[in-house]
């Protein structure tokens, strides 16, 4: 009698012109199923079994290369030439993206097989999804997939995987331009003092960020080392992120944590702050010694957070939104997105009509002079209007033939009071 296989070896079976080879496999269910290879000799559906065992374990051979499908590719790029690579906020949003749409709109294709037709569909059905919100998706977020698999797809071309990279044969929508969005004057000196009147953790989180103009995820990650009451000034050199939980008996896929870089490198800065916010600072810090007497060691010492919840842990952006949009309603102020308190910053700065362009700029941490200009210009008249009038020296002469005054027919007619 022939010896027993173990258990996962398979099992043979002759046909016509080779062998058929079963093995059992368990699902992604917990089910047990069987999966077939078909060769010429048993070495070959044993090696043909061991390749496929391997991928699904996302160990990939040479030999497999030639048949990996979008997801298998994804994957492995993302463990290989991602993770490690990057900064770990890009390593979050590349595994989002990979994640909700490459993987799961195209993944089941085979990556030598993918054409630029097929993307453009892809990215043209993007237009169509929705969000969390329900609203469609962005031509912004489209142009973050779009560059994402376009890295990928150029490292696949670089691997000699594909013979060229298929996402540059498509066309994206075009995105609008949108200008900044900020609150009047009126309504962020209601908000401010509201806040002020209320004095909670939440309010002076969004007088300092109507006062700063530094992102939200800046001002969570802010801490007290980072503060110099006595200087009145602030170092913004880190942000709290959510990125990837590595904890398999976690429940939660993401974790807040502190990231020791901003959105650019021109984005590390030292601000200085009012006399009266550095007062509301001090307030904080007078709060947290009372929560620490009360929780004691359950505090989070160790993140020295400035803005924090009573544990010393820190405030979810969510928690933050939920709040302010509840003041907000009470307040009667229609609701604006979290960013537009740093447009409104912006924008008060510009209105005064006393601060440069590049001053502005070093203030927001932008990268580039441009990228200030390009979003503020609307808010700039009368400082346009001045630097205008600074150079209208040099145009005038072109004029001198031209008669000074415009006759009183070119204006429309004055309404006396009676038609008034």
């Amino acid at each position: 009698m022939a010896n027993r296989r173990k258990n996962g070896e398979g099992c043979f079976s002759r046909n016509g012109n080779g062998f058929d080879y079963r093995i059992t496999y368990i699902d992604n269910s917990g089910k047990s199923k069987y999966k077939y290879f078909w060769a010429k000799t048993k070495a070959e559906c044993i090696e043909k079994a061991t390749i496929w065992r391997n991928e699904q374990n996302g160990i990939y051979t040479k030999d497999a290369n030639s048949n990996w499908t979008i997801e298998q590719w994804a994957n492995y790029w993302y463990d290989n030439y991602v993770v490690g690579k990057v900064k770990i906020t890009t390593q979050s949003d590349d595994k989002s993206i990979l994640d909700h749409h490459i993987i799961k709109d195209i993944g089941q294709y085979r990556l030598k097989n993918i054409t630029g037709q097929m993307l453009q569909r892809f990215y043209n059905a993007c237009s169509n999804k929705t969000n969390s919100k329900g609203e469609n998706l962005s031509p912004k977020t489209i142009k973050n997939i779009y560059t994402v698999a376009n890295r990928m797809f150029k490292c696949a071309y670089n691997n000699d995987l594909i013979s060229f990279n298929p996402n540059k044969k498509v066309e994206l929508p075009k995105r609008e331009k949108k200008f900044a969005n900020a609150l009047t004057a009126e309504d962020a000196e209601k908000l401010a003092q509201s806040c002020i009147k209320c004095g909670s953790t939440m309010d002076l989180l969004i007088i300092f960020l109507l006062c700063t103009g530094v992102r939200l995820g800046e001002a969570l990650g802010l801490q007290w080392s980072k503060v110099n009451l006595f200087k009145k000034e602030i170092r913004i050199d880190q942000q709290v992120q959510a990125i990837p939980n590595t904890d398999k008996n976690s429940k939660h896929k993401y974790k807040l944590e502190i990231i020791k870089s901003t959105k650019t490198r021109y984005s590390n800065r030292t601000l200085p702050i009012l006399k009266e916010l550095s007062t509301l600072l001090y307030t904080i810090k007078q709060k947290q010694i009372e929560n620490q007497t009360l929780n004691k060691n359950n505090y989070r010492y160790d993140l020295d957070l400035v803005f924090a919840k009573d544990d010393g842990y820190f405030i979810c952006d969510t928690v933050f939104r939920k709040y302010l949009n509840s003041k907000l309603d009470t307040l009667g102020i229609e609701h604006f997105r979290i960013h537009d308190l740093r447009h409104s910053y912006a924008t008060r700065l510009f209105e005064s009509g006393q601060y440069e362009p590049k001053t502005v700029s070093q203030l927001l941490g932008h990268s580039s002079i441009g990228i200030t200009l390009d979003t503020y210009t609307h808010v700039m008249p009368t400082k346009l209007r001045n630097e205008v009038n600074k150079s209208a020296y040099i145009f005038r002469r072109y004029f001198n033939n031209i008669e000074k005054d415009i006759p009183d027919e070119m204006f429309p007619k004055k309404l006396n009071e009676k038609e008034a």
